[in-house]
């Protein structure tokens, strides 16, 4: 969200909503689609707390070890560097180690900061906002790839799924609620940041150089008051957006791990499982946070780099494409009888759709880069 107004100007404020709004709809489907994978995922399973319904795991389940392989590449893909501090990474290794009711508690607060600041924020904004600014620049042409890249990891919450299904207690119609509303929230939320951001900048006085500095013209028009609202906006978006992310990828190479483990000393002891899980999650805490840090420490200016890669390239392949063989998998094998209650509608059109899609947003991408 903080970086979604420096990657949407050349745009425009039209195109822009336009963009988001096309992102929303393949957000939405897609996360049913994998909702539905991951229940299929687990529903096939006897073992519904050992995290059955991850990516991992679905693809493994449906696709058996290239698919496992394969998700894991583009999960790697996916995962986006953040610029923070050793102290900030390992506050939420510990939180997503606890477990995702630690991490929903504490993520309470970084919302309500979130919150908070960006009705500050808009508050302070509105009044400076002309509409010759949001009107007067125009380029549909920016929409793709540049608005759609970063729309798609900015609604992406798809990875959360499968942690959601498990933590509603696999209730799918609760879980398709908690989707609906949860990416209805932001597109209302995009639309107004996107407008007060846009409509204060003149776009004669931007350039490539200073996308970043899109971010903070709020701060410099507002003076110290509103400085201080942008640096807290900017640290509860991170906050809460690393929040969610950990948690689902220590889900994801917690998954992982444990099935390379011997299952029969696991079930020897009660009291060696219990110790074994929590040392399995700390290792896939390392796994998923300690390259990112790396990344970030080695390549600092890599940040709008990543976003406008990984939502095309990661982002639409992980949750485009990959969900939706999974569910054609399972129905060809017949790996459950039962249908999940609330499913996507249009049955293998839509699966098929969803893929085609999917592949046709992210060949261009791919043919520029082996060009």
């Amino acid at each position: 969200m903080i970086a979604l107004p420096a990657e949407t100007v050349d745009a425009g404020f039209i195109p822009s909503i336009f963009g988001l709004s096309l992102c929303w709809i393949f957000t939405y489907v897609s996360s049913l689609v994998t909702l539905e994978a991951s229940w299929l995922a687990s529903s096939s399973s006897s073992e519904q707390n050992n995290s059955e319904g991850s990516f991992l795991s679905i693809a493994r389940t449906s696709l058996g070890i290239p698919g496992e392989i394969l998700t894991a590449l583009v999960s790697s893909i996916n995962a986006s560097p953040a610029v923070g501090s050793l102290v900030f990474t390992s506050f939420f290794a510990i939180l997503g180690i606890s477990g995702t009711s630690a991490v929903d508690n504490i993520n309470r607060v970084f919302v309500f900061g979130l919150v908070l600041s960006f009705i500050c924020l808009v508050s302070f904004g509105l009044p400076m906002v002309n509409m010759n600014n949001l009107l007067q620049h125009s380029d549909f042409n920016m929409v793709y790839p540049n608005v759609i890249s970063i729309g798609i990891l900015s609604f992406g919450a798809q990875n959360v799924v499968p942690t959601l299904l498990e933590y509603l207690n696999y209730d799918t119609i609760k879980t398709r609620q908690a989707i609906l509303i949860g990416s209805l929230i932001p597109l209302v939320l995009y639309t107004i940041w996107e407008g007060v951001f846009l409509g204060v900048i003149d776009l004669s006085n931007t350039n490539e150089s200073s996308k970043l500095e899109v971010v903070s013209v709020l701060g410099k028009t507002g003076g110290p008051i509103v400085n201080d609202l942008v640096e807290l906006f900017s640290l509860c978006a991170i906050c809460s957006s690393m929040a969610g992310a950990s948690v689902s990828l220590i889900d994801f190479f917690q998954d992982a791990i444990s099935k390379k483990s011997p299952k029969s000393e696991l079930e020897v002891d009660p009291e060696m499982s219990t110790s074994s899980v929590s040392k399995t999650r700390i290792l896939a805490a390392f796994l998923a946070l300690a390259p990112p840090v790396l990344l970030a420490y080695s390549y600092p200016d890599i940040f709008l780099v990543a976003l406008e890669e990984a939502g095309l390239l990661g982002g639409v392949s992980l949750y485009g494409i990959i969900p939706a063989i999974c569910i054609l998998s399972f129905s060809r094998a017949s790996l459950s009888e039962e249908e999940m209650p609330g499913k996507l509608a249009g049955g293998d059109v839509t699966l098929i759709a969803l893929a085609a899609i999917s592949v046709a947003l992210i060949t261009p991408e791919v043919s520029n880069l082996l060009s």
